[in-house]
């Protein structure tokens, strides 16, 4: 491929991503929640069904590689909106428990079926074939993102 075209290529491929940046933050506008606060909440409801008691601060921010500092402004945020609670340990008081309240385990079940239906939605519209090249493609950048390392 010739320079020109490398770079008229690029251009276009950031004029796309930036449209889908600006399409995704309305459509989470919708949701009372954001992202970051949908990963954390549902991650607690996903390791609450092993143990309903709850899970630890830490172990949140060990699975999602958040300080425990970001997991607890995530939490305060989540726990003033009555998304989730926090309980002492039952065997060590000194130890706290996050888990989803019914509030909360009732708006990320809101949010899977919204993101499900847009995704049928999405299918129905690009027909199997398109849809299915669409799965090659983001793996495919998928695989770059992961094997590229930190350098740009």
């Amino acid at each position: 491929m010739k320079n020109d075209e490398t770079e008229a290529l690029v251009q276009e491929m950031d004029r796309t991503m930036t449209q889908f940046r600006r399409i995704g933050g309305q459509v989470r506008s919708s949701h009372a929640i954001r992202p970051s606060e949908f990963t954390l909440l549902h991650n607690i409801i996903l390791c609450t069904e092993t143990d309903p008691r709850g899970i630890k601060v830490s172990d949140l921010s060990f699975q999602l590689q958040i300080t425990p500092a970001g997991v607890t402004h995530i939490i305060n945020s989540l726990e003033e909106r009555g998304y989730l609670e926090r309980l002492a340990e039952p065997t060590d008081r000194r130890v706290v428990l996050v888990r989803a309240t019914q509030k909360g385990k009732e708006i990320i079940e809101a949010m899977r079926s919204d993101h499900f239906c847009f995704l049928k939605g999405l299918t129905d519209y690009l027909g199997e074939h398109d849809s299915k090249e669409l799965i090659r493609i983001l793996s495919s950048v998928l695989n770059y993102l992961k094997n590229r390392g930190t350098d740009y």
